[in-house]
């Protein structure tokens, strides 16, 4: 324990306040969430309207994360992290004025764009100050603040929301300029200042695409990526239908999921940055696989049991108790695998396309985000569930033996870089 408290008081500042802005920003934003389909419902003309403008964001990020990342490498991570949430909490203040389907659908566009700028930049940063061997401890950590916010939002929104759901917004809109200016006044600009003219002519010329697609190993780990991001978005939106389907004669309207989810935050808050620091030093490929086995292994029984349970009129407090075991297997594998993945893309990148590589990287989860959800809807609507859970549950583990095969071309990338730098 002592040495788990050395090595947090040694992390970079920089990190630190993204650890208190990450906490402040996802507890502000999980008080939001809960509630702002039924805030749109209340808005606009019908449900399909809502579904509309809520994957109008994922589809504008898709442009914006590519964009975020690249002017980060030219500008710095700093401007960018400030435009980002300040655009952030005016835009979240926009939704208090405004009527009807299309301004609710334009602000949701510009709402991705500005809000994927931040994660290339903010993640790049994390890079610039964290050792190779430290990085994994530093993700988990801010992801381990993330989930401080997720397991305290939902409820303080249950509270606020009660006196005014447009008070959730001026929260919500607050907490992130109060983030922007954290960044403004405590965080210090990390871009690498060395840039030799081969890399400027690169910066200055080259496009986005180009400069990704030539790296094949960051296309095939971007491609592996996607399906467990599918995966992700299912136990986070889709989970519910597929319990209502399947087990709604026992279980009526308390539908399990709000239980799996306060898991789900408590066991990253407690164990995240232990999980983080025990992969710091395992092969990070290698690594990757055992949290895919994992989450592959939580998926398919979350898929499966339902059904059985939903058979055999199961007990609901064993359904329960199962579920949340089986869920805890999943959880084991998304701390080992979240932090793991934002290293592995910080080791693949050059210097001096580190902001490129971070907003590259997030593209996996922005399209997980934009068709896990078509494809689980499909599926779901036929009540074919354990189906559409078994197809991901196989998709992760294939993605997992895809990352132990690029496990060799990073620590080859590690080592031209080590003898440019010494050079």
């Amino acid at each position: 324990m002592k040495n788990t408290w050395r090595e947090l008081r040694e992390m970079d500042r920089n990190v630190w306040i993204r650890f208190i802005g990450e906490t402040l920003n996802g507890i502000a934003m999980m008080m939001l969430m809960p509630f702002f389909a039924l805030y749109l419902k209340d808005k606009v003309d019908s449900l399909l309207e809502v579904g509309v403008i809520m994957a109008l964001s994922p589809i504008a990020a898709s442009f914006g994360s590519l964009i975020g990342g690249r002017i980060a490498d030219i500008y710095g991570r700093k401007p960018i992290m400030i435009f980002s949430m300040a655009s952030n909490a005016l835009l979240m203040l926009g939704f208090l004025f405004i009527e009807g389907f299309i301004p609710y659908a334009i602000l949701s566009i510009f709402l991705g764009l500005s809000n994927s700028l931040f994660h290339p930049a903010a993640s790049a940063m994390v890079a610039d100050v964290t050792a190779p061997e430290k990085r994994t401890e530093a993700y988990g950590l801010l992801r381990m603040g993330h989930n401080i916010g997720a397991a305290i939002g939902p409820i303080m929104g249950a509270s606020v929301v009660v006196l005014s759901k447009n008070l959730v917004f001026i929260i919500a809109s607050s907490t992130m300029l109060f983030y922007a200016l954290l960044v403004l006044l405590l965080i210090q600009e990390t871009m690498p200042k060395r840039i030799d003219k081969e890399e400027h002519k690169e910066k200055e010329s080259g496009a986005v695409w180009k400069i990704l697609m030539r790296d094949k190993a960051l296309m095939i780990y971007l491609l592996a990526g996607i399906i467990i991001s599918m995966g992700f978005s299912q136990t986070e939106g889709m989970l519910p239908l597929h319990f209502d389907n399947e087990m709604k004669r026992i279980f009526g309207t308390n539908n399990p999921y709000p239980y799996l989810m306060a898991l789900n935050g408590l066991l990253v808050v407690l164990f995240q940055f232990q999980i983080s620091k025990w992969a710091t030093d395992k092969p990070v490929g290698k690594t990757m696989l055992y949290g895919a086995c994992l989450f592959g292994i939580g998926l398919f029984f979350i898929g499966w049991l339902p059904k059985w349970f939903g058979e055999f009129n199961t007990n609901a407090t064993i359904i329960l108790i199962t579920l949340l075991f089986v869920y805890a297997i999943y959880t084991l594998g998304e701390m080992i695998m979240s932090p793991v993945q934002m290293t592995f893309v910080a080791n693949l990148a050059p210097e001096h396309l580190r902001g490129t590589y971070m907003g590259a990287a997030s593209l996996q989860w922005i399209t997980g985000s934009a068709f896990g959800p078509l494809l689980g809807g499909f599926l779901l609507d036929r009540l074919l569930g354990h189906f559409l859970f078994t197809i991901l549950a196989v998709g992760c583990v294939v993605a997992g033996i895809v990352y132990v095969s690029l496990d060799r071309l990073v620590e080859q990338r590690q080592k031209e870089t080590l003898t440019k730098q010494s050079s």
